[in-house]
């Protein structure tokens, strides 16, 4: 990191992209998780504005699906070059206003020109179904136009950045609001843009709940695109009802890990380290919950304090920090509410358990023996890094208890039997299930949604598809 880039980033004047140009008339205030004082401000969108957005993105598309699969990626390609050109100033921004360690923040955004040229490497192919002497039945696909994009605070630049790539490949267009709570990498984003992808193929705006509202409720979008909350999504889903529009939705989870008695605990531990604590557990698909076998909740439980004691918790700029502040207030009170309930319910602390006495929203990173069902740690999603190890005697107990939860995110099995984990992963009701590893994210690997933690299904072909339209042509030979 350079001083120079945080110097930048409290100076710049951030504004939106629309239709290609720099546009702010109106501002909020964007808060440092690590003081949670405001560092910078940040554009909203007007009405007037969002309107303008929506008809730049409706006059470029055109003009934009034209241009075929091969120059599109080419012009994306050229949009990833820009991006990784402008990593480091990037990931000091992410650090600056989401909170996470700058170390992690640069993994992040490393990723986002890759994830870009790979998006734009597929392809959504057109094939004949039936090719018989009288008839050919040939299946097509179209781009279904302007897509809304609404991005989450939780990894909003390569989240954001999925959503971008995806819809423009297959010749749609798009319009981004980014969280209001972690708007100004994806700002810069829009500002990267400019001159490499044609006016109004790619607008930024930005603003909080009122923004997204408008942005649901508008006629000019042909698709929603949303990550968030499962309330916020469901309210999404009944708005484009109306208008008959398609929707993805990809929203929270309770993700279990199960480990069997036969599966490596050191493993289980590792993993679970990385995906609960990592980011403050604020990863729709972190593990939330670990079962374990009873005789082996202790042992699972000591190594996971352990863990959890190495970590070093400050401000993401600082050199040496591991973890930093949980992103916002709410959030952080959520994370205290569901702590004091755990200990209410008669959980033993292991590691943490108490926020720190400090400014910032700092929590750290916590573990919870003696809980089960009926307590907010065990059944809701805390989204923070505190995680339970509930012992079980029976199996078939516990994935009752995981399909009788509201959400289907995703599920990780540990045993050394991979024949065995195979059968019960296909028994747990998420669209996503891995055998000793967990939340596996690939480009080239779909990852649907089910339940109430989504809906629709990202990456590979079925992600560019859920962007498009299926057409049916039949072709007959003239009487």
């Amino acid at each position: 990191m350079s001083t120079d880039h945080v110097a930048r980033a409290r100076a710049a004047d951030f504004t939106q992209t629309i239709d290609g140009q720099p546009v702010a008339s109106q501002f909020e205030d964007v808060i440092d998780p690590s003081v949670g004082t405001p560092f910078q401000r940040s554009p909203v969108a007007t009405p007037d504005e969002l309107d303008a957005a929506v008809a730049a993105a409706r006059r470029a598309q055109s003009a934009w699906q034209a241009l075929g699969w091969d120059e599109r990626e080419r012009r994306l390609g050229a949009f990833a070059d820009a991006v990784e050109r402008e990593r480091t100033w990037l990931a000091t921004l992410q650090t600056m206003e989401q909170g996470m360690p700058l170390s992690f923040s640069d993994l992040f955004v490393s990723g986002l020109a890759p994830r870009i040229r790979a998006i734009a490497a597929s392809r959504a192919v057109d094939r004949v179904l039936i090719d018989q002497p009288g008839r050919k039945v040939t299946e097509r696909w179209h781009p279904l136009g302007v897509v809304a994009a609404i991005a989450p605070w939780n990894g909003p630049l390569l989240l954001g950045t999925i959503k971008i790539a995806t819809a423009l490949i297959a010749g749609n267009t798009v319009v981004i609001k980014p969280s209001e709570l972690t708007p100004l990498g994806t700002l810069e984003l829009g500002r990267i843009a400019r001159g490499i992808l044609p006016d109004g193929v790619f607008n930024v705006v930005g603003g909080g709940g009122a923004v997204g509202s408008a942005m649901v409720a508008h006629a000019g979008f042909d698709k929603v695109s949303f990550t968030g909350s499962t309330r916020t999504g469901l309210a999404i889903a009944q708005k484009s009802a109306e208008f008959l529009r398609p929707v993805i939705l990809e929203l929270g989870g309770n993700d279990a890990a199960v480990l069997l008695p036969d599966g490596s605990v050191d493993a289980l531990v590792t993993a679970v380290g990385q995906l609960a604590f990592g980011n403050n557990g604020q990863f729709c698909a972190a593990v939330k919950r670990v079962y374990g076998p009873t005789d082996k909740v202790e042992d699972v439980g000591r190594r996971l304090a352990e863990i959890a004691s190495r970590h070093v918790l400050g401000p993401g700029l600082e050199p040496g920090v591991t973890m930093g502040p949980i992103q916002n207030k709410a959030q952080f009170e959520k994370v205290c509410a569901i702590v004091e309930d755990a200990r209410q319910a008669g959980g033993r602390v292991l590691a943490g358990g108490a926020p720190l006495d400090r400014p910032g929203y700092f929590f750290p990173p916590t573990v919870f023996t003696g809980l089960g069902d009926g307590t907010r740690l065990v059944d809701e999603e805390q989204f923070g890094p505190v995680i339970p190890v509930v012992g079980y005697d029976d199996l078939e107990t516990v994935i009752a208890r995981i399909n009788a939860g509201p959400y289907g995110l995703t599920t990780s099995i540990w045993t050394e039997n991979l024949d065995e984990g195979e059968r019960i992963a296909a028994r747990i009701e998420v669209g996503s299930a891995a055998i000793n590893r967990h939340a596996a994210f690939d480009q080239a690997v779909p990852f649907p949604m089910i339940k109430q933690s989504g809906m629709g299904i990202d990456y590979a072909d079925h992600g560019i598809k859920g962007t498009m339209r299926m057409q049916v042509i039949t072709t007959c030979p003239a009487p």
